[in-house]
C-alpha cells in the first residue's frame, strides 16, 4: 500500500517539528514493505527541515501537488503559466494583497518583511529570496495579506487558468496552476486510488479523500468528515492515536473500495 501524509496539523503540530515516535511509527511502514510519502502545501525545501534525513528518498509532494520529488531529485514541476502569472499579480496588486511566490526551489516575498508567516519560509535557511524580474517557472503562489479577501477570491474564482487551495486561516490561501492537486500527483506518480491510504486535515486534503481506499482524518474539518473512512481527534492523545493508527492499518489488509 502507498501511505501518503499531509504534515501541518497532520503529522506535525507546531509548525516546525515532526515528534521522533511519530517518525519511529513512519519508519515502521516502510519496515513492513509499504511505500511512504509525503503531500503538503509547503514547497519542497520546506518540507525537509521537518523530516528525519531517512526520509529524504521518499516521495515528497508539495506546494499542494504543484511539483513532485523523489529519490532527491525533481520528478514533476506544474508552475503557473507566465500570462496567469501576470493576471494573478496585477489582481494582487488591484486588491492590495501581499504574497509569496514558491519556485522550485527558491522564493520571491512582495509584503512586510516583518510578516509573521514568514517565520515559517526556508526554515533550512537553504533558499534564497529572488526579486521580481528573477521568478521562473512559479509553482504556487500565496496570499499573506489582502484589504479585500472577498473580493481577490471572486475575480481568481472566475479565472480559468488557476486553482485555489483554503487553509483554515481564511484570510490565506494558495493558488496553483488549474488541475493541481495533491491527487492529481499522485495520479501522475502513478499511484491507484485503491492502493491509497492518506492521511489529512484541511481541505487541500480533499482530493484524495473523495479517492482513497481509505482516509484518515485528524480533527474536525466538516467537509473532510463527509469523506474520512475514520476520524481522530485533534486532542492531548493524537501523537499515540496517530501511531496506533498507523500500526494498525500498516497490519491490515487491502482497504475495500468505498461506494
Amino acid at each position: 500500500m502507498h501511505f501518503i501524509f499531509d504534515i501541518d496539523g497532520t503529522i506535525c503540530f507546531n509548525g516546525r517539528t515532526i515528534s521522533p515516535i511519530i517518525q519511529d511509527a513512519l519508519d515502521g511502514l516502510r519496515q513492513r514493505g509499504h511505500q511512504l510519502g509525503f503531500a503538503s502545501a509547503r514547497p519542497y525545501r520546506d518540507i525537509l527541515p521537518l523530516l528525519d534525513a531517512r526520509f529524504h528518498d521518499a516521495l515528497i509532494i508539495g506546494a499542494n501537488g504543484a511539483m513532485s520529488h523523489q529519490q532527491g531529485e525533481l520528478r514533476r514541476l506544474t508552475p503557473i503559466p507566465d500570462p496567469v502569472f501576470a493576471d494573478i499579480t496585477q489582481l494582487a496588486q488591484r486588491f492590495a494583497a501581499s504574497y509569496l511566490v514558491d519556485l522550485c526551489w527558491d522564493y520571491h516575498y512582495s509584503g512586510d518583511a516583518g510578516h509573521p508567516f514568514l517565520a515559517k519560509v526556508d526554515p533550512g535557511k537553504l533558499a534564497s529570496h529572488v526579486g521580481a524580474e528573477d521568478i521562473r517557472q512559479p509553482a504556487k503562489l500565496l496570499i499573506t495579506a489582502c484589504a479585500d479577501v472577498p473580493g481577490l477570491r471572486r475575480e481568481l474564482d472566475a479565472h480559468s487558468g488557476v486553482e485555489l487551495h483554503h487553509h483554515s486561516d481564511e484570510q490565506i490561501f494558495d493558488i496553483t496552476a488549474a488541475g493541481v492537486s495533491k491527487m492529481a500527483a499522485l495520479r501522475q506518480c502513478g499511484i491507484d486510488a485503491d492502493e491509497l491510504i492518506c492521511f489529512g486535515n484541511d481541505s487541500n486534503d480533499v482530493s484524495m479523500f473523495l479517492e482513497a481506499g481509505h482516509s484518515v482524518q485528524v480533527g474536525a474539518h466538516p467537509r473532510l468528515a463527509e469523506l474520512a473512512s475514520e476520524r481522530l481527534p485533534l486532542d492531548q492523545d493524537i501523537e499515540a492515536r496517530l501511531v496506533d493508527a498507523i500500526a494498525r492499518l500498516s497490519r491490515a489488509p487491502s482497504p475495500a473500495r468505498r461506494d
